[in-house]
């Protein structure tokens, strides 16, 4: 117990004498303290980078350390066998990385598991499509496996092409032919050529839009079954062979995929909640998202099987047309002696719980340890994963062993800097997602940014960025400081070979950088959590190359050769990737006052609420007449836009000695972002809660600006009830008007 305060004082005498001694003594040891930490303090050098170790000669070290062959050797390593979610060869991969996560240095490694909801095909009952004549008989049926390339043909445990969490099924009908399957493919069907999917199969080729959404557009339109393909027009390069001796998709590759519509819940069965042993499940029939349809995918020499005998009305238009040599007849059924055939699917895929794990880890800040800068990419992969994931988790591991080398030389960053290898990327983005909802609550209070890192080669022609506006000042300070790896560009910058391939159609004189949609590891950080995020690879020449991704995405032929042979042989464009992602790492983690500029994110805001405002103009007449004003919403991003600037004037006055002062903004900074998540989410998706940005509902992967206005105005002319629907704008831009005021609010100086 501690003397109270009421308790007699001690007598005086010896004692006390002795006690004033040993307090004069006491005070002479201070005040020759405080002499010396006052000359060694304003004896430093007055300039920073008079010292050996500044942030710049340390960010040069970092870069100068990354090896394009180490990144060859990494891929070359995770390509040689398959490494599917919840499958044994994918848990010691994970083991794998964490222990040379250990050997690089790290400050922990650790394994972190989830039981989540899987699905793959049952060996003993093929998943294939049959054409079925009058007598009931089986005339064609499609592959049961792609013919393996070669060096690979011994290899075991390739999963056969399936669209995982399909329904299982028979389906037997007539065959319509969607087009790509997306919204206004089924309109025109609908309301232009007045036919009619309920009870059909329907075909729809790959391209344009995420697989999910075409299979959640065939369930509304009714049909009962849907096949997925890939046409040579969406998946074959002008000129060049298929693999092996080129890089386009063979005729019996075919795409694997999720067809889930998850809308960022993460695992179906624990929407919302991390898949561990203690959370509550729902029913494996009733998980969220789950198809109600049979799916299957097949490759275009089965297609054209398919398609070669479509009778019904002509495509309505050129657009509708691929490569293939069939008419692309839209149906339904087939023509003249084959018309008393019918098409039927065989899908038996089964959906079960499995243990997946993620790999996290730390190198602990040395002055803001409290503060989190994430690196995260997948390492799971439908089959060798030659692009995606392991290109992207070959750079992530040279990133991790640079940084875990300058660490074992006694540097830390001065945040917290966190590595993960996320699992179950391919069945729904489930081991991020997981990981995300496990730490919610930590990660809302310290996350400071998320770097995504999955493929990072889908093309050799030029850099590609997604991300926050905060981030855009970044990413362009960044990439004048490395050098552009482009032939014709030797001695320039990445920002400079960038900036000449594809310049900004939004902003003058710089690159283009696109909004974050979703389909990757970024989704759970940014568009539930309000987490500062971006992206970065190298990719294709978007105006001219019009395939689809890249052409053998998610087919056995990803293979480590299929990069060292054709996408980057040298692999100096993985070594960029690796330089960007590092380097936007490096600067979040140890930059004194954070890298983020927020008068960029007023600028887009602005543009925004110019492009939906324009949107809205299509309908003057009903925006007249309903009373539809979007004044509170350009008030509130004028108003962000002034305060955004004088915070930016503030910052630029911090005295960077003062720590509190400089903990203080950067927090403002931090939260920024967070600022704009709305905990209520957007209409019928409650995990997608940015108000400026989420993916499209039409196609997850591309990314929508003021979402909520956006959906409630789209095929508006089409609703019922046009007073209730105009209502539904009118509460969207109130929202959006709310929200953006409430973000500018957080910027002001703190009372």
């Amino acid at each position: 117990m501690g003397t109270s305060l009421g308790a007699r004082s001690e007598s005086a005498g010896p004692r006390a004498a002795s006690g004033r001694f040993w307090a004069v003594v006491l005070a002479a040891a201070a005040g020759f303290f405080l002499l010396g930490f006052l000359i060694g303090w304003f004896a430093k050098p007055a300039d920073k980078k008079t010292s050996p170790s500044t942030h710049e000669d340390i960010r040069t070290a970092f870069m100068a350390e990354m090896k394009a062959e180490n990144i060859k050797q990494f891929l070359h390593n995770f390509t040689q066998l398959p490494h599917l979610a919840g499958t044994e060869e994918n848990m010691h991969l994970a083991q794998q990385v964490q222990a040379e996560w250990k050997k690089f240095g790290l400050d922990s490694v650790q394994l972190i598991h989830y039981d989540v909801l899987l699905s793959y095909p049952d060996d003993t009952k093929p998943n294939y499509i049959s054409i079925i004549d009058e007598h009931g008989n089986e005339v064609f049926n499609t592959s049961l496996s792609e013919p393996p390339p070669p060096g690979y043909e011994a290899v075991g445990d390739v999963v056969p092409p399936y669209s995982a969490f399909s329904a299982q099924g028979v389906p037997e009908g007539e065959l319509v032919y969607v087009n790509y399957g997306r919204t206004e493919d089924f309109f025109t069907l609908e309301r232009e050529m007045g036919i009619n999917c309920t009870g059909k199969i329907v075909i729809a080729r790959y391209g344009k839009i995420f697989r999910g959404n075409k299979v959640k557009n065939a369930e509304l339109a009714g049909a009962k079954g849907i096949i997925l393909y890939s046409d040579p027009a969406d998946y074959c390069a002008p000129g060049v062979d298929p693999y092996p001796n080129g890089w386009n998709l063979p005729g019996g590759g075919a795409q694997r995929g999720n067809v889930l519509n998850l809308n960022g819940a993460g695992d179906p069965l624990t929407p919302g909640y991390p898949a561990k042993e203690y959370m509550y499940r729902l029913d494996k029939t009733s998980g969220l998202g789950l198809p109600k349809i049979p799916v299957h995918p097949i490759g275009y020499h089965d297609a054209e099987s398919l398609l070669r005998n479509m009778g019904g009305q002509a495509p309505p238009h050129s657009s509708w047309k691929g490569n293939l040599n069939v008419s692309y007849n839209v149906g339904p059924g087939f023509t003249g002696n084959y018309s008393t055939r019918t098409v039927k699917m065989h899908i038996q895929s089964n959906n079960e719980v499995r243990r997946i794990y993620n790999v996290i880890g730390t190198i602990r800040g040395a002055v803001e340890p409290d503060r989190y800068v994430i690196l995260g990419g997948h390492r799971d992969s439908w089959v060798f994963g030659g692009i995606d994931p392991q290109s992207g988790a070959a750079v992530v591991h040279e990133i991790v062993r640079s940084f875990g080398k300058l660490k074992k030389k006694g540097w830390r960053p001065r945040r917290t800097v966190i590595f993960a290898s996320w699992d179950a990327e391919e069945f729904g983005l489930l081991g991020s997602t997981e990981w995300a909802e496990e730490n919610a609550k930590i990660l809302q209070a310290r996350g400071v940014a998320y770097i995504n890192a999955d493929s990072s080669v889908e093309g050799n022609y030029t850099l590609r960025v997604d991300c926050t506006p905060l981030m855009y000042s970044l990413v362009y300070s960044l990439t004048k400081k490395i050098p552009s790896p482009d032939e014709g560009f030797e001695g320039k910058s990445l920002y400079e070979s960038w900036y000449k391939k594809n310049p900004s159609s939004e902003y003058k004189e710089v690159p283009r950088i696109n909004k974050l949609g979703s389909g990757n590891d970024f989704e759970a950080f940014f568009q539930r959590l309000g987490i500062a995020s971006g992206r970065a690879r190298y990719s294709k020449n978007w105006n001219v190359e019009k395939y689809s991704s890249y052409p053998v995405y998610h087919s056995v032929y990803e293979t480590y050769e299929i990069v060292e042979q054709f996408y980057d042989p040298t692999f100096k464009n993985h070594l960029t990737v690796a330089q960007v992602r590092g380097g936007l790492v490096f600067e979040l983690a140890n930059s004194v006052v954070l890298p983020f500029d927020c008068r960029d994110y007023a600028s887009a805001v602005s543009n925004y609420a110019h492009i939906i405002y324009n949107l809205s103009r299509n309908h003057e007449e009903e925006l007249a007449t309903y009373n539809v004003s979007f004044d509170a919403l350009f008030s509130a991003v004028k108003n962000f836009t002034e305060i955004a600037a004088s915070f930016h004037e503030r910052l630029q006055q911090i005295d960077i000695n003062n720590l509190l002062a400089v903990r203080s903004l950067n927090d403002q900074l931090m939260f920024l972002e967070r600022a704009f998540i709305d905990p209520l989410g957007l209409p019928g998706r409650p995990f997608y809660r940015h108000i400026i940005f989420a993916p499209s509902s039409h196609n997850k992967y591309a990314g929508e600006s003021f979402p909520g206005i956006y959906d409630a105005m789209f095929d508006i002319e089409s609703k019922a009830d046009q007073h209730e629907a105009w209502e539904e704008v009118k509460r969207q831009i109130s929202i959006a008007a709310f929200t953006v005021q409430a973000a500018a609010e957080t910027l002001q100086e703190v009372a």
